[in-house]
């Protein structure tokens, strides 16, 4: 392994690549107008490595293991340290003359220098003959630095406030409750604040503001502008980068009801990174709900392979088999996930409503029962759905939640699935007619979803299944 240290060893002397000439004594970048930028001892580090491997593609786990000598930090320090370099070297990282980002890969150092580092056999000869030359220079570049005071980053300190915030909002956004995905919203405003010009944090804001409104955000015409706006400005600070378009895809499909568009942004997300897990959950969920169950479940596969130990991941691939009738596997799929997350409600109404269809009442109760515990319902409640259950069955168990559900902030279209599973047709159409109207994100699943098979053969339900999907 070549670390930091030993790359250090061939820039001894100082260097120049297209006019910034690097100081590693000093540990300093001047500029072609004479400006000094004192770097950050990590981002000084990352410039020697690179220095010492021109034109080499070099992965973030490999910048880690060796400039960081394997310590655990995250991407983002990587990613801080290169922000770092292209300020102090004016790079940009849309046409790059110093550092290349290799799309999936990593980064390259493509600057050449106009000085040839000193290999390591000739290091002792050189410094017999150069060390008085070195004494001259290190007393010249004092008095010039004196001079010239270095000017710090003005920017590196609210980098690595911009990097924590974006890290806080991806923590909070792969949560599901609408308090989680509120705090997301916050840390990635926070992000966008500190320095507008990552694409990253607006992708990420968007995002979150477009599953806020999938859960039944309360203020939903707000969150829809917003992320409309930022996924926008994603596209337009990097329009080749994955989580843009995987930003885009997100607001056409769930806000445009723009299918082909969704489809397209989406794939050419996966095209730019197919190596992010999120992205191929967000296709199934697209090619799920216009029916595509097998190639729902083989993009949900792919992303349990790349995150095979993510619940939340083994979860979205048990719904496309619900979806195309094969219950056995979703359900043991549901219990892996449940083994992995034991505290994931979500998983387990879902699991609960698999074993529903798969004629299990009573199981699905458990399940049921299991998820409100682990959401907090209280225990004189979860005994009414007992009794309710005991008394009428899984529909009175519906029952009794669409008549405590109706008082509270619900979508129209979970209150359309409860009726419709207890058995009250005419309500849950109602409820539907209005969910369509509001454009409900959960009625893009109205023409698959299970819960409302007992619909399909009424008329008014075709027509709003058909008008759920159509476009702005």
């Amino acid at each position: 392994m070549t670390s930091v240290r030993n790359a250090a060893i061939f820039i001894i002397v100082a260097m120049q690549f297209r006019g910034h000439r690097v100081d590693p004594v000093h540990r300093t970048v001047t500029t072609p107008t004479g400006r000094v930028v004192r770097l950050e001892p990590k981002a000084f580090d990352l410039l020697l490595y690179f220095a010492a491997h021109p034109e080499e593609t070099l992965s973030r786990e490999k910048l880690i293991a060796d400039v960081w000598d394997g310590k655990f930090v995250t991407d983002d320090a990587v990613m801080v340290a290169v922000y770092a370099l292209r300020q102090a070297f004016d790079d940009d990282s849309r046409s790059p003359k110093f550092i290349e980002t290799i799309r999936g890969r990593g980064y390259r150092w493509i600057a050449t220098a106009t000085e040839l580092p000193i290999a390591p056999s000739t290091k002792r000869r050189w410094f017999a003959v150069a060390w008085p030359a070195l004494i001259v220079v290190g007393i010249a570049s004092l008095v010039w630095a004196a001079r010239t005071p270095p000017q710090p980053m003005p920017s590196l300190q609210r980098t690595s406030e911009l990097v924590r915030a974006q890290a806080r909002g991806i923590f909070f956004s792969e949560r599901t409750t609408l308090h989680d995905l509120e705090e997301a919203r916050a840390e990635f405003r926070k992000a966008i604040n500190i320095d507008e010009r990552f694409a990253e944090p607006h992708a990420a804001l968007a995002q979150v503001c477009v599953r806020l409104i999938e859960i039944g955000s309360p203020d939903a015409a707000t969150t829809e502008r917003e992320a409309r706006r930022e996924a926008g400005r994603a596209m337009e600070l990097g329009s080749d980068l994955a989580l843009s378009n995987a930003a885009l895809s997100s607001v056409q499909f769930v806000l445009d009801r723009d299918v082909p568009a969704s489809e397209r942004s989406i794939r050419r997300a996966i095209e730019l990174d197919p190596s992010l897990p999120g992205f191929r959950r967000r296709y199934s969920y697209l090619l799920g709900a216009t029916g595509r169950f097998s190639q729902a479940i083989g993009e949900a596969r792919i992303a349990t392979d790349l995150e095979p130990t993510s619940a939340g991941a083994i979860d979205d691939l048990a719904w496309p088999h619900v979806l195309a009738g094969h219950l056995d596997e979703a359900e043991r799929l549901y219990r892996e996930a449940e083994r992995l997350d034991a505290a994931n409600g979500a998983t387990f109404m879902s699991h609960g409503f698999c074993l529903e269809l798969r004629g299990e009442p009573g199981e699905a109760m458990k399940s049921y029962r299991r998820a409100m515990e682990i959401r907090g319902v209280p225990y004189d409640a979860i005994v009414a759905y007992d009794r309710a259950f005991a008394t009428s069955g899984l529909p009175g168990v519906y029952d009794a939640w669409l008549r405590r559900m109706s008082t509270r902030n619900t979508t129209q279209m979970m209150l359309a699935f409860f009726a419709a599973r207890a058995g009250r047709s005419s309500e849950a159409i109602d409820f539907l007619r209005e969910s369509v109207r509001r454009r409900e994100p959960g009625t893009l699943w109205l023409s698959v979803h299970p819960a409302f098979a007992s619909l399909r053969g009424e008329r008014e339900f075709s027509v709003l299944a058909a008008s759920a999907l159509q476009a702005k």
